[in-house]
């Protein structure tokens, strides 16, 4: 960025930041919060070359653009530990502007000032059921007091903002809404990553998902129509998994649904090109990045009726209700029975997502960092 990591001393907006973002989530195979990152650090470094971004990083990971911090090799709670004890001192020593956490927890116990927080959803205080052991209090935990310690709040979609001001009372003028933008599409595979046509699902194997629901729901579209597409289930293994992934065997469709775990960018490129129709009956979503990817993608869409997933797509999509399996079968066998509406509501995907950028979410960003540099 070529003004190393000295502090900017912001005195007005529009002067240059000297930003920090704690980037240890990142990993090789980055899912919904990874991606946010990097997609949103690509596009602001472009937008921005005068300021001095710095990441924090696991050993090999790095974001064009951003000069790279090396942290350990750190996972899981030892990350948290790491985020909670090491690194506010490295923070402080190196008084940046502004100091941007984008997996919502503040280091508690040295305070930080000019921070900023994303925060993607709520769901281990509006779902704690969906994670195992002790994670939903960790969570629910870190969370709270990190909303309360930090200068200001980013948020996706108007669901999670409501949720931080009814659950959590942030004062809304502490919150910005600044939704997910659409990737550029990388090139597929020319080759189909599945032989047979298919339904496809993305997202880590967990709770939330409602992927259990939908291997049920499938099932009975099988018991009404003939000839029905194979299902395939394309994410990284998350928690609290065995059950839905003994679930088709248990049904006996275990011969048309997969579980393909992670998957490359141009695989998944491959699969939303492919795919009959794309299946998202999650319970609780912060935003929902690949409902949006597969309407970019230009095939139709079936997610829930429920929290930011209502916000998404218009009347491009069909609308399910995550607790009806039936009201989930019911939608896929309309793509199946009514392919013309299939194809518009695929059309109309296309045009609704042309609405979000990721270059508009770097803009908005960038005056979230100007608030939170000159607030404290």
């Amino acid at each position: 960025m070529g003004r190393g990591i000295e502090s900017a001393a912001i005195t007005e907006e529009g002067s240059q930041l000297n930003i920090w973002v704690d980037a240890l989530i990142l990993d090789h195979e980055a899912s919904g919060i990874g991606q946010y990152i990097r997609l949103l650090l690509e596009h602001y470094c472009r937008l921005y070359p005068e300021d001095a971004v710095t990441g924090i990083f696991r050993p090999g990971m790095h974001i064009e653009g951003v000069e790279t911090m090396n942290a350990p090799a750190v996972h899981g709670g030892r990350r948290i530990l790491y985020e909670q004890v090491v690194l506010p001192g490295r923070v402080r020593r190196a008084k940046p502007d502004v100091v941007h956490f984008p997996d919502y927890q503040l280091p508690l116990g040295r305070r930080l000032t000019h921070t900023v927080i994303t925060v993607h959803d709520l769901a281990a205080f509006v779902r704690p059921e969906f994670f195992p052991g002790q994670k939903s209090w960790l969570k629910r935990t870190l969370m709270a007091r990190s909303v309360a310690l930090a200068s200001r709040v980013i948020v996706p979609s108007q669901a999670t903002r409501n949720d931080l001001v009814n659950i959590l009372h942030v004062p809304p003028d502490k919150i910005a809404v600044i939704p997910h933008g659409v990737k550029n599409p990388v090139k597929p595979s020319p080759n189909r990553a599945w032989d047979a046509p298919y339904f496809l699902a993305v997202g880590t194997v967990e709770p939330r998902k409602n992927f259990a629901g939908l291997i049920q729901a499938y099932h009975i579209l099988r018991t009404r129509i003939h000839d029905v597409p194979d299902l395939i289930i394309a994410g990284r293994l998350g928690w609290m998994y065995d059950d839905t992934l003994a679930l088709p065997e248990k049904l006996g469709v275990a011969g048309q649904v997969k579980f393909l775990q992670y998957v490359s960018e141009d695989t998944l490129g491959a699969l939303y090109r492919d795919a009959k129709g794309f299946i998202y009956p999650s319970f609780y979503e912060g935003f929902g990045l690949p409902v949006v990817e597969a309407m970019c993608a230009g095939i139709p869409v079936v997610t829930s009726s429920k929290g930011s997933l209502a916000e998404l797509g218009g009347d491009a999509v069909w609308r399910v209700d995550p607790e009806s399996v039936e009201s989930i079968a019911d939608a896929m066998a309309s793509i199946l029975q009514h392919p013309d509406d299939a194809r518009l509501r695929a059309r109309q995907g296309q045009d609704w997502v042309q609405q979000l950028s990721w270059d508009k979410a770097a803009a908005a960003t960038r005056q979230v960092y100007e608030a939170a540099a000159l607030g404290g």
